[in-house]
């Protein structure tokens, strides 16, 4: 049973897809019994009245995105006459570089999307990708896909088949990153967003220089590619400070790893027949309405190296939702917390055996049960997971300060017992957190002359600062938060953690980091600030130990953000945006 019954169903109470079967419905909540065991169209169980149910919520949030990406489309071009002039954001190359490049690369407009890039091309694009796939969400086996890409020849017996609109994500990106052919990157952005959208209806025929295996996995690769197509693309529209469209690409990936059950994998809990490749877009997010449906079944092909790939793509798309929704400051599309939405599926990058069973994955974590998930992916979870918590918590009693509550005192115990677990968990797992320095440098890659080492140091420089801000609001959140006197020490706790994050980019060469982190280190800067200005006027004027040390982190937090605002517009939007706000203060 997936949820809880009436005693006395009401008339007219069934379901719509009972209603239709003309058979007796149970009226359970989320889903009656009849939908959880149904294995065809009958997936989605809404019952008129109660409200949207979850694929209806991403189904209407998603045309919503749709409809104001087109509005500012033809904005830009009333505004411009269709003429958008492109940011470049690297140096220029030299004219004999440019001029070899546009030669091998001249495509007319009227080929297919997956017309053949040039072998070096190829070759310099994914050495220019490589250094920072981790950074931006890379779930897929990279050896493997460059090895694919890199391939003259029909690919062996297992390679994994790669989609066009998969190499033109990574292509897009790889042009950003490579100063040399920044003049590329219109085009395969073009690409990929035409592209991406019809991955899962895409052929299996093959393109000159690279092949595309017709295997009989191939409809469960092309779901995961699907998936990781739309994190490189969130990213890459976060980075490029196009934050409607970056939202738009985590939906879609969100509503393919729900349609695939990939927040149940390993679940504890059996369900018959709910493993189905449906997706929730079939209907909206591809043109084509392309659904999953077929004899065979992700979850039943789920093994070995697929399986990990599939719960590290829950996990990254998770994250991603969480981390953005928050400093959005808009409602998760992944609202783990419910019981419909409840996650099961393993964390990334543990030992597991053929026996091995999870569920209640984060609520455990969450009541601060012990678990063996210390992979950098795993920690990276985690604190998107706990920084979506306290924006939630904060929404929570900000609701409640502009609504008449019956029952204050009830509501202030329920918020301060939750508030006092999560800051406590928080504060328990940032002292946990390996250290940056704990990271050796290591060899560089098989494909670039740059260290692996250097995109640990940097992931775990956003978990840290995660993990900070998240304490930083929390504290903030009990400066006026019911039945809780302020404290003296709570501006000293909250810069404490502001200058331990902002510490920590000296300890990392941050030539390239999330897109996260420009709006995290924001805050960062704001409470620094804010702490120096509250010790000056304190001690009268008279010089403070802590004023030269705080003012050093604020410049090493203007000095990193300096360095990439350059390539990145969003670093540089946020930048000015810090920049005005302590000039004003």
């Amino acid at each position: 049973m997936s949820g809880s019954t009436s005693q006395r169903m009401p008339r007219g109470g069934a379901c719509s897809n009972c209603r239709h079967r003309k058979i007796k419905c149970d009226a359970a909540f989320p889903r009656c019994s009849n939908c959880e065991h149904s294995t065809g169209r009958f997936r989605d169980c809404e019952y008129p009245g109660r409200g949207f149910s979850q694929t209806e919520h991403l189904e209407q949030q998603i045309r919503e995105l749709e409809c104001r990406i087109q509005e500012r489309e033809a904005f830009i071009a009333r505004n411009t006459g269709g003429n958008v002039s492109l940011h470049e954001p690297y140096l220029a190359p030299t004219i004999t570089q440019a001029q070899s490049i546009q030669t091998s690369f001249r495509v007319p407009s009227t080929r297919v999307l997956s017309e053949e890039v040039p072998l070096s091309l190829r070759k310099n694009l994914l050495s220019a990708f490589i250094p920072y796939a981790n950074d931006i969400g890379f779930f897929l086996d990279l050896t493997k896909i460059s090895t694919t890409i890199l391939s003259i020849s029909p690919q062996g017996a297992g390679s994994p088949p790669v989609t066009p609109a998969l190499m033109h994500v990574i292509f897009l990106w790889g042009s950003r990153l490579l100063r040399q052919v920044t003049f590329l990157e219109p085009e395969f952005l073009s690409r990929a967003t035409k592209s991406v959208p019809h991955i899962l209806s895409h052929t299996t025929s093959t393109t000159p220089g690279i092949a595309i295996s017709a295997t009989s996995n191939q409809h469960d690769w092309k779901v995961l590619e699907a998936i990781q197509s739309h994190v490189l693309l969130a990213q890459y529209f976060f980075h490029t400070g196009r934050k409607l469209e970056g939202k738009y690409s985590v939906n879609i990936a969100i509503s393919l790893v729900l349609g695939t059950r990939m927040h149940r994998i390993r679940s504890e809990e059996v369900i018959s027949g709910q493993s189905q490749m449906q997706t929730a877009l079939g209907r909206v997010g591809y043109p084509d309405g392309i659904s999953l449906s077929g004899s065979q079944t992700l979850q039943t092909h789920l093994q070995g190296e697929k399986e990990a790939q599939c719960i590290n793509a829950f996990w990254i798309v998770l994250a991603l939702n969480s981390c953005w929704a928050a400093v959005e400051g808009h409602g998760s599309s992944l609202p783990f917390w419910t019981p419909e939405m409840r996650v099961d599926t393993p964390w990334p990058q543990v030992n597991l055996t053929h026996a091995t069973r999870s569920g209640y994955t984060i609520q455990r974590f969450l009541s601060n049960c012990p678990d063996d998930a210390h992979s950098t992916l795993a920690l990276y979870a985690k604190a998107c997971i706990l920084f979506e918590q306290a924006f939630e918590l904060t929404s929570r009693y900000e609701r409640n300060q502009s609504s008449h509550n019956p029952n204050p005192t009830s509501f202030v115990q329920k918020f301060l017992r939750v508030f006092n677990n999560l800051t406590s968990l928080t504060i328990q797992f940032t002292s946990r957190l390996p250290s940056i320095n704990s990271i050796k440098d290591s060899a560089p890659s098989a494909y670039t002359q740059i260290s692996d080492s250097g995109s640990e140091k940097r992931g775990l420089l956003v978990i840290h600062t995660l993990a900070r801000v998240t304490i930083i609001w929390l504290y903030t959140l009990s400066e006026n938060s019911p039945g809780s006197d302020e404290c003296v020490n709570t501006h000293r706790l909250k810069a404490e953690a502001a200058n331990e994050s902002a510490r920590m980019i000296d300890l990392v060469d941050v030539v390239f980091i999330d897109p996260i982190m420009a709006m995290l280190w924001p805050i960062v800067n704001h409470v620094l600030t804010t702490e120096i200005h509250r010790l000056e006027q304190r001690r009268g004027g008279q010089q403070n130990p802590l004023l030269y040390d705080y003012q050093k982190s604020v410049d090493l937090i203007t000095k990193a953000m300096s360095g990439l605002a350059p390539v990145s517009p969003l670093m540089d939007e946020t930048l000015k945006r810090m920049q005005e706000l302590s000039r004003s203060g």
